[in-house]
């Protein structure tokens, strides 16, 4: 038996994603997935301000999602915002501008929210998982979360305001690196990651999932995708020398060569090598050799949860 479908859009501090799923016989059949860089948080963490053409660029890839779901006939749009929404003092006058735009409500994930649909999007790519332990590692424009657990069970989780996006403007976006750079951004990662009370509980004992923007792309670009597919980005498996090659290789790149890598989608070219430092910091400090892909996310982790019935901080659903 078929539901009607429904929307989920992520707004994150660097891009939007849309999933358009439906229900069958007690399962998410995805239907339509959408992306688009809005920059919504760049500048946050200084300021504490939403930036005014990040929140434009925002309100139009909204308006473009909305229409796609009312293509698809969707009975709900749940947007859920993250990082810099949480941050910015003027979130609630861009959320009241979206509901009087749009007619869309907003709402602002906690940070234990964000980390189990997170955690429950990502780990859904693993055969029999709830008879393993993970660590899963969200590498996301402004923020950073690491989030333990056995089956669908979390057991601890942490987040570090570090992500691509706030890594990336200690540099000025700066686009080549040279060592002594990369090695003093691996120490601002590293000093942020001790504090963290999930630190010393990682090992490669578990198993190590990636999800979000940067490690998607990464792994777009290692089976050079023309067009994204995420049944191959979810059974993408990346050693750490791997990640390695890829970041001299596309640091070495100026940003004309790397919009024509394949499987680098536009409005990542500056930002991917930064993301790619918190990963590769995670995986040498903690000598995990490998990493898996995984392209299920807050907004199918969302879904999951309500399919469930799961009860986060109280509620069901928004």
């Amino acid at each position: 038996m078929k539901t009607a479908p429904e929307a989920v859009i992520d707004l994150g501090s660097h891009s939007a994603l849309l999933l358009i799923a439906q229900q069958k016989d007690g399962k998410w059949q995805i239907l339509h997935e959408d992306f688009a860089i809005t920059r919504l948080g760049q500048g946050v963490k200084q300021s504490g301000y939403l930036n005014e053409k990040g929140q434009q660029t925002a309100l139009a890839v909204l308006q473009r999602f909305k229409e796609t779901a009312k293509e698809f006939n969707c009975q709900s749009i749940a947007v859920l915002a993250t990082e810099a929404m949480r941050r910015a003092s003027n979130a609630q006058e861009f959320i009241k501008e979206v509901k009087k735009r749009l007619g869309l409500k907003v709402h602002i994930l906690t940070a234990e929210q964000e980390a189990v649909f997170s955690y429950r999007g990502a780990i859904s790519v693993v055969d029999n998982f709830e008879q393993k332990a993970f660590v899963v590692i969200d590498v996301g424009g402004g923020s950073t979360e690491i989030t333990l657990g056995e089956g669908t069970n979390i057991y601890n989780r942490a987040s570090m305001s570090i992500g691509a996006v706030t890594l990336a403007e200690q540099m000025r976006f700066k686009i080549q690196l040279g060592s002594s750079d990369r090695m003093g951004l691996m120490q601002v990662v590293k000093s942020e990651l001790v504090k963290l009370a999930v630190w010393n509980e990682i090992n490669d004992s578990l198993v190590v999932i990636g999800s979000g923007g940067t490690i998607t792309t990464l792994a777009a670009i290692h089976h050079r995708l023309k067009n994204y597919d995420a049944d191959v980005i979810n059974h993408t498996l990346l050693e750490r020398s791997q990640i390695w090659q890829m970041y001299y290789w596309l640091n070495d790149l100026d940003l004309n060569r790397r919009k024509a890598v394949p499987g680098l989608e536009p409005g990542r070219e500056d930002v991917i090598i930064y993301g790619m430092l918190i990963y590769l910091t995670i995986l040498e400090l903690r000598q995990l050799p490998w990493i898996r892909v995984s392209a299920r996310g807050l907004r199918f982790g969302y879904l999951l949860t309500k399919l469930e019935k799961s009860n986060i901080d109280g509620e069901t659903e928004f």
